[in-house]
């Protein structure tokens, strides 16, 4: 509520035209509130359904996602100021401030909603195993979180081998020299995802990939977030950005918002590491 506060009473940068509409803050919050309530059984147990309750509560995260999103941006124009060079050196920081108050309150809410859906079906609320029921692998997402970290590289490539679709629609700067960094980071992205799905990956500790995995998904969702509810709010008309979506526009928020497609994967690849490599649970045994 009181990043809702900060972001409807303090005009931003130009920079975050396309971020999330104050609204989006403002409506989680309440949603929050709501799955908080009826996760604590206030003020009476059993007022709220627990669907009412589980479909407040991961809706109300969803809608933080999208308010986090371009806190990367933010980060990175706040180590510009303290001289890396990078992006320019202009920072809402209001704005700032109003994001780290979101994921604060994106990751309490989300263990609070996923610790309330794991007592109310009877599963253990330390580790979430229900006796005699196996969890999934889904070591498929790690393959799918590979090929989805394809699409953004090769569209860069593309724009400095010349390539002139969607172009006009971005920065010069997207389109200008060859994109090493660009193809790096998404290639330690994809070894990534298939390290934490095949068994090479168990050569390295196992909270170096979790912490790395859980790093990426984050600033993958909140910028996926971005441009994919951004792009969809800015077709409703409601804000002004990312991207321009008349001609070949669509190309740009199809390839951005695949990050968000990407790091849902990756957060699946992840989760599924964490629970095939965790320890025997002390309360349960599972």
């Amino acid at each position: 509520m009181v990043a809702a506060a900060v972001d409807a009473a303090v005009a931003g940068a130009d920079y975050t035209n396309g971020f999330a509409p104050p609204g989006v803050a403002a409506l989680a919050a309440f949603l929050g509130l709501v799955a908080v309530l009826g996760a604590a059984g206030w003020p009476r147990e059993g007022l709220i359904p627990r669907w009412a309750v589980l479909t407040a509560g991961w809706c109300g995260c969803v809608l933080l996602v999208w308010s986090v999103g371009g806190i990367v941006f933010d980060g990175l124009r706040a180590l510009a100021v303290l001289g890396v060079p990078g992006l320019p050196p202009v920072v809402d920081w209001a704005g700032f401030m109003t994001r780290a108050f979101a994921l604060v309150a994106d990751v309490l809410l989300a263990k609070t909603v996923l610790s309330y859906q794991r007592t109310s079906r009877a599963g253990c609320p330390r580790c979430g195993r229900i006796p005699a029921v196996a969890a999934p692998t889904g070591t498929w997402l790690g393959y799918a979180a590979c090929l989805l970290a394809l699409p953004y590289p090769l569209l860069k490539v593309y724009w400095s081998m010349g390539g002139t679709v969607a172009g006009s629609v971005v920065a010069a700067t997207s389109v200008e020299g060859f994109p090493i960094g660009e193809i790096v980071i998404f290639s330690m992205v994809g070894l990534l995802a298939l390290a934490l799905v095949q068994r090479w990956g168990r050569v390295f500790p196992r909270w170096t990939l979790l912490g790395g995995g859980w790093t990426a998904t984050g600033a993958l969702v909140t910028m996926g977030a971005l441009a994919g509810f951004g792009s969809l709010a800015q077709a409703l008309g409601l804000v002004d950005g990312p991207a321009h979506l008349a001609g070949a526009g669509w190309v740009v928020s199809v390839v951005y918002g695949s990050w968000l497609l990407l790091g849902v994967a990756l957060g699946g690849a992840v989760v599924s590491y964490q629970r095939r490599t965790r320890r025997r649970c002390g309360r349960c045994g599972g």
